[in-house]
């Protein structure tokens, strides 16, 4: 039988990290985090700009009113900042078109441009209004910081450098009796704060402080990074051994969330017909690649359609829909089903990729799906548990993949339920099924569909 319907799975489970988060300015800083370098770049200097436009006119209107500020200097720095952060956004959104991770020699030129020029506004603007008496003597600082956390602390270290040295030729300048004290203040009683002693005593301390806040910062951050480095590879091991969706919810939520209960879930039994007579003609170096690449592609599968794997014993799949996260009944039945479908056709081609290396192998598989109320959570002793869904549901769906012919995917009733107005399904009538007192209505879907709808 060959199976030609079209899955539209839907999405699967948002990431570890991302079921982590508890407030919406999390999740917004998280998102920002998590995306592309060069990405999360354009986007900060696109807020910066818009932040720059809209607040430069109440900025010269302030300023103008106070009659403590000469406006064509000040003016021009505050259009150069705008100029500066806005071809930034601009250059950034350009490189990341072809580069979104920042890799290319221009990406990262783009990005120790922008790194440098933007604290080099805050540079000007307190050059402008007094180094030692202007607030804006700390804009690089905290520039420094912001830059540190979205572009990388390399590029942080980069601007406080080139923030210190232009800070630094200004000061030589001044001293030097090139430049003026302050040129853009009308008040002159500020001339003090760049007397040289004064200047010596608070800048000192000043970029002492910086660079240890900076440097005690980025250690930080790169004890965060290696933390979720050790936490994402402690996930990958850990959805090695248990079901994904389990290894989430006891990370997040502790071993609460999956005790023991009552839930109506659908229940997927797949076997393979013929497995020892098909294993005993084959050399152990080759049942290993071929129960590798049958298991590894059921559960890519299962993954995909966002199914809990509940064992892989033998040649035997156990798959359930609902728990340990669930929807509702009607959307775990029809992943089950996708699922089933695209499993047989990953089959076929298994089968054919194996004929190709010279592997003796053909597999032929039986698969039943069933709903219903079954026991799932926590089961084992203290020391040892494992996350298992148990009863009749689970052992109806048992006996329904063993009438299943090869080839085919059989639902009980309560599945075809779920299921009857976006799959089309052969009946199969009432049969007796062993360990099950009451006959049972089966449905074979339809190998000749085109499509599933929904």
């Amino acid at each position: 039988m060959t199976f030609r319907i079209v899955a539209r799975p839907r999405p699967t489970t948002l990431p570890l990290m991302d079921r982590v988060r508890r407030h919406r300015w999390h999740a917004a800083v998280d998102d920002l985090l998590t995306r592309p370098l060069l990405e999360r770049a354009v986007l900060v200097m696109v807020l910066f700009t818009i932040g720059h436009v809209l607040t430069a006119p109440l900025s010269l209107w302030t300023v103008h009113r106070s009659g403590q500020v000469l406006m064509v200097p000040f003016a021009s720095v505050v259009v150069a900042g705008i100029l500066v952060v806005g071809t930034s956004a601009f250059a950034l959104a350009v490189v990341a078109k072809d580069d979104p991770h920042g890799s290319s020699r221009a990406a990262r030129g783009v990005l120790a441009t922008t790194a440098a020029a933007y604290p080099l506004f805050g540079i000007a603007v307190a050059q402008e209004l007094g180094f030692w008496a202007s607030p804006f003597a700390l804009f690089p600082a905290v520039t420094v910081l912001i830059f540190g956390v979205v572009f990388g602390r390399a590029y942080g270290w980069f601007a406080l450098g080139t923030s210190i040295s232009a800070a630094a030729v200004l000061e030589g300048l001044r001293l030097a009796g090139v430049v003026d004290y302050a040129p853009a203040l009308v008040e002159r009683s500020v001339d003090g704060s760049g007397e040289l002693w004064r200047v010596a005593g608070t800048s000192i301390p000043l970029v002492v402080f910086t660079t240890a806040a900076v440097g005690l910062c980025y250690g930080v951050l790169a004890t965060v990074d290696r933390q979720r480095d050790a936490l994402a590879t402690t996930h990958e091991v850990l959805t090695r051994y248990v079901p994904a969706q389990v290894a989430d919810a006891v990370l997040v939520g502790g071993e609460e969330v999956t005790r023991l209960e009552r839930r109506k879930l659908t229940v997927f039994f797949s076997d393979v017909v013929g497995f020892t007579e098909t294993t005993d003609r084959m050399e152990p170096e080759e049942l290993a690649v071929v129960l590798d690449d049958y298991f590894s592609e059921m559960t890519r599968i299962a993954a995909r359609y966002d199914g809990t794997v509940d064992e892989l014993i033998g040649d035997a799949v156990l798959i359930f829909f609902g728990a340990p996260t669930a929807t509702d009944d009607r959307d775990h039945a029809v992943r089950a089903v996708r699922m089933a479908v695209e499993m047989q056709r990953a089959v076929a081609d298994l089968n054919e990729r194996w004929a190709s290396l010279g592997i003796d192998a053909e597999f032929r598989i039986r698969m039943g799906i069933n709903t219903g109320v079954v026991a799932v959570g926590n089961v084992g002793s203290g020391s040892r548990r494992k996350y298992a869904a148990l009863g009749r549901g689970v052992n109806l769906a048992s006996r329904v993949q063993t009438y299943c012919p090869p080839g085919e995917v059989l639902l009980s009733h309560a599945t075809w339920l779920l299921v009857r107005d976006v799959v089309p399904c052969e009946p199969r009538g009432e049969v007796e099924l062993k360990g099950v007192g009451r006959p049972v209505r089966l449905y074979a879907v339809d190998g000749d569909a085109t499509a599933l709808d929904g």
